[in-house]
């Protein structure tokens, strides 16, 4: 594996240890912060690995589709992306408007962790 992309998992990797341990501690704001920030690097890190440019994009949808042109069937369907584009907004305060559902909460902060526990073990696999 590329130098670069192991940088990107390195990275992904504290990011789902910061979401994991912060679910424990009930933050849920910031679980699904990193939560969409480990699985944003996971994908980063496959398309640094294929050598394709990185773009300066925090839209998983994108992402995504970028990757799954390279023959990857990532375990990320275009609802988790969406779910976890939105939920990644929770770091601005919620009367910027960028949460018209107001702050995320518990059940929120657990599919969001869910979704990046899936993709890691996807990942792990591969």
């Amino acid at each position: 594996m590329k130098k670069e992309a192991e940088g990107w998992i390195s990275i992904a990797v504290e990011e789902y240890q910061s979401a994991r341990y912060l679910l424990e501690k009930s933050l849920f704001r910031m679980v699904c912060y990193h939560s969409q920030q480990a699985v944003e690097k996971i994908l980063k890190a496959i398309l640094v690995e294929h050598e394709v440019e990185i773009p300066f994009t925090h839209n998983l949808l994108d992402l995504n589709n970028a990757v799954k042109k390279f023959n990857y069937e990532t375990s990320l369907s275009n609802e988790d992306c969406v779910f976890l584009n939105s939920v990644y907004r929770s770091r601005y305060p919620s009367d910027t408007g960028l949460l018209p559902a107001g702050d995320p909460g518990e059940e929120d902060a657990k599919k969001a962790f869910e979704i990046a526990d899936t993709i890691f073990k996807w990942f792990n696999k591969k």
